[in-house]
């Protein structure tokens, strides 16, 4: 977790001012009301952020704050008005698009977000990538002076067709990338999509002048066979 850190501070150097880590005896009394074990990247992340992330997880509809967990459980789950997945263990809580996050328990560690004690769909191919992923996508575009984001209402998957397209045009993948977003980097040029399970595409391109963006977002429209609007920033 140490090396998520780390790397947001490549782009932010007072971010790791601005978070705050959970006590052990908060850990543990999350491990006792959950009935199970902390994963090594959760108990990592609450150590450093438990108290506050920074807000690259957490805003005003979704905490990650341990006090937040430990009180889901004590009440909703212990009173049978929510549940959590036996494999997972809660991760955030309170959302409201996203009313839970969870976490599962074994290896990768993939990340599901929920509204109804069920997985839902699919956030993160792991709790690292999902960490690494929303601080390139907070800070890396801001680097470039041009940016624009893209959506289609057509909830058909193209993440595939538009990550294959990309690669064609050379673009390097970011390690951090799964099956629901890619992220990559061509001379200067950054490409971030997401779809998310049931959902339509987004798609935020930036680059330092506007000519290349306005071809390479035509290319990706065409090759992935989707009506990308230009979304209002």
């Amino acid at each position: 977790m140490r090396s998520y850190i780390e790397y947001a501070s490549r782009f932010d150097p007072a971010m790791s001012s601005r978070i705050r880590g959970a006590t052990q005896d908060e850990m543990r009394r999350l491990e006792l009301v959950s009935g199970h074990p902390l994963p090594p990247d959760h108990r990592d992340f609450l150590a450093l952020m438990g108290h506050g992330d920074d807000g690259i997880i957490s805003d005003d509809e979704l905490s990650t704050d341990v006090s937040d967990i430990i009180s889901f459980y004590e009440e909703n789950v212990a009173r049978g008005e929510d549940s959590v997945p036996d494999d997972c263990i809660l991760f955030g809580v309170d959302g409201v698009i996203v009313e839970q996050v969870f976490l599962e328990r074994e290896p990768p560690g993939r990340v599901f977000f929920s509204s109804d004690g069920q997985k839902d769909g699919l956030w993160a191919g792991s709790l690292e990538k999902l960490l690494c992923k929303h601080a390139y996508m907070r800070y890396r575009p801001r680097q470039l002076q041009y940016s624009a984001t893209y959506t289609t209402a057509n909830p058909r998957p193209s993440l595939d067709a538009v990550r294959a397209e990309a690669l064609r045009m050379g673009f390097a993948t970011q390690w951090f990338s799964d099956a629901i977003t890619f992220c990559g980097e061509r001379s200067g040029i950054v490409i971030i999509v997401n779809q998310f399970e049931r959902q339509g595409l987004l798609l935020r391109v930036a680059a330092s002048s506007p000519e290349p963006l306005y071809a390479l977002v035509e290319r990706i429209a065409e090759a992935a066979a989707v009506d990308l609007k230009i979304f209002p920033e």
